[in-house]
């Protein structure tokens, strides 16, 4: 056990970190030009997670990762994200891109509320070849200043999967732990 935590420690200080720092940086540097900016917002999220697997057979998953999002609205192209995940539930680093749904929100008090957003997309890491992406989540807003607004996220993914030992396939979802989402809007 020892050996993962450390192999996570330095996956998340040598790729993640890094990532989530330099997407935290460069969103107030596109405000300079916000009136002219084909963007709504731009939403950082991500932290080390831990997931858990819900299928109809025993799992036997990597349950600590270190995931990075990067997500964009724009007023005419709709809502794009980027996702960045290492190691991912087989031990393989995994980068995926899709739309992503405008959110509902529930009004939950005078400043908190929920958004849940869709996303469909490719993502690799799995298979030889990128495979589909569906993922739901669920973003409780927490604080709001001016253009900035801070919450916690948690994803959903269902999957379908071949178990190597036995080759019958297996399907579950994968649910995560909540994670840091901060959000820059130009409005």
């Amino acid at each position: 056990m020892l050996i993962r935590t450390e192999r996570f420690s330095c996956v998340f200080k040598n790729k993640i970190l890094p990532v989530f720092c330099f997407l935290f940086c460069f969103s107030p540097a596109l405000t300079a030009h916000a009136q002219d900016s084909f963007l709504e917002s731009f939403t950082v999220e991500g932290a080390p997670i831990a997931t858990k697997h819900f299928q109809t057979s025993d799992e036997n998953y990597r349950e600590r990762h270190g995931l990075v999002i990067a997500k964009a609205a724009t007023r005419e192209y709709g809502n794009w994200g980027l996702y960045f995940l290492n190691p991912n539930s087989v031990d393989d680093t995994s980068f995926g891109a899709g739309y992503v749904t405008d959110p509902y929100t529930v009004p939950m008090g005078s400043t908190i509320q929920l958004e849940l957003s869709g996303a469909l997309g490719l993502v690799t890491g799995y298979q030889d070849y990128p495979i589909p992406l569906l993922a739901g989540e669920a973003r409780l807003a927490l604080y709001e200043s001016g253009a900035w607004n801070v919450g916690l996220a948690m994803a959903a993914l269902p999957y379908v999967m071949e178990d190597d030992d036995t080759g019958e396939t297996d399907w579950g979802i994968v649910g995560t732990t909540p994670f840091l989402s901060i959000r820059y809007s130009f409005d």
